[in-house]
């Protein structure tokens, strides 16, 4: 499993660094060409929009992540594991977003300087609270 988690956080660096080139200081895609859901998902998804730029970074990190199953067998318990994963792959990312991006910094992650985290809980985004706790019980009932 440390295997699996390093390899998690590397490839959440390499992400961040990716997304501080294509957003710059404005995260959540607040000036990209892309389209907007704002309905349904801003409840899910702690307040922002659903953009069109993270469906289809979704699916594409759902297909690489999938990868070894190729290799292994699919079985429920390694799906959960692999949703597990997924859903902390996001907050690894975002919290490194955060830090490597020049011009924003990590002293910036403050409620008022982050607008697309609308909804904070002990100085965290409740999305890192929710997407950690689903990410722990799938990986428990996935027998991690």
């Amino acid at each position: 499993m440390i295997k699996i988690l390093i390899w998690m956080i590397v490839l959440a660096f390499f992400h961040a660094l990716q997304e501080c080139q294509i957003e710059g200081e404005a995260g959540w895609c607040k000036n990209l060409p892309t389209f907007r859901i704002n309905v349904f998902f801003r409840k899910l998804l702690g307040g922002k929009p659903l953009t069109g730029y993270h469906i289809f970074l979704m699916i594409m990190f759902q297909i690489i992540f999938h990868i070894p199953f190729i290799f292994i067998s699919w079985t429920w318990k390694s799906e959960l594991i692999t949703q597990g994963l997924f859903m902390w792959y996001w907050i690894f990312e975002d919290i490194l977003w955060f830090i490597v991006n020049p011009k924003y910094t990590l002293k910036r992650f403050l409620k008022k300087d982050v607008e697309w985290h609308l909804r904070w809980w002990l100085g965290i985004p409740l999305s890192y609270w929710i997407g950690g706790i689903i990410g722990i019980i799938l990986l428990i009932l996935g027998g991690v």
